[in-house]
């Protein structure tokens, strides 16, 4: 009896340490599943401003789950890896970063699929590419409502997680 219990739970650790290991890209149909909205093209001639046109269409896609501040704790920080094609679809959306709460990663990605089609970005953002590709963090407080940071307004609110955040990286210190 010990024997098969040993090798049970001998099977059941190699299991979980499998699927650990597991890569935490999306399925690519989820991707496609996102409803088409009218996001008018962005006129960002860099990258950085492009995220932010991106992420201020997520946030209001999402205004429901949108949180006005965030605590000095978060329950999660969750990093998107997003490639958007020049028309303003988006063609690859994978995590790339969390500490593994689900919900709080599951959010995160609906966010980006609720916003459906982004701003086309333009071709000086393209740079004879056919897609652009970034990465963007999500800001998640304990009830699931974030914050995605490249939309955040710097507005110097020392109380506020995210505002600090963008005035750090805005000042160049870490």
């Amino acid at each position: 009896m010990r024997t098969i219990a040993r090798s049970t739970f001998v099977a059941l650790g190699a299991a979980l340490g499998l699927a650990a290991w597991a890569p935490l890209a999306q399925p690519q149909a989820q991707v496609a599943a996102a409803k088409p909205s009218a996001a008018a093209a962005s006129t960002a001639l860099t990258v950085d401003e492009y995220k932010k046109h991106a992420a201020q269409h997520i946030v209001a896609a999402n205004a429901h789950v949108f949180a006005p501040s965030l605590p000095p704790i978060l329950k999660s920080v969750v990093v998107l890896d997003i490639t958007v094609d020049g028309e303003g679809n988006v063609t690859r959306l994978s995590l790339f970063r969390s500490n593994g709460w689900d919900d709080a990663e599951k959010a995160a990605m609906d966010s980006v699929r609720r916003a459906g089609k982004l701003p086309a970005p333009s071709r000086q953002v393209l740079a004879g590419q056919t897609s652009v590709r970034f990465l963007e963090t999500w800001l998640v407080r304990s009830d699931n409502k974030f914050q995605v940071r490249s939309a955040v307004a710097e507005t110097g609110d020392s109380s506020d997680v995210a505002a600090r955040s963008a005035k750090k990286k805005r000042d160049g210190s870490s």
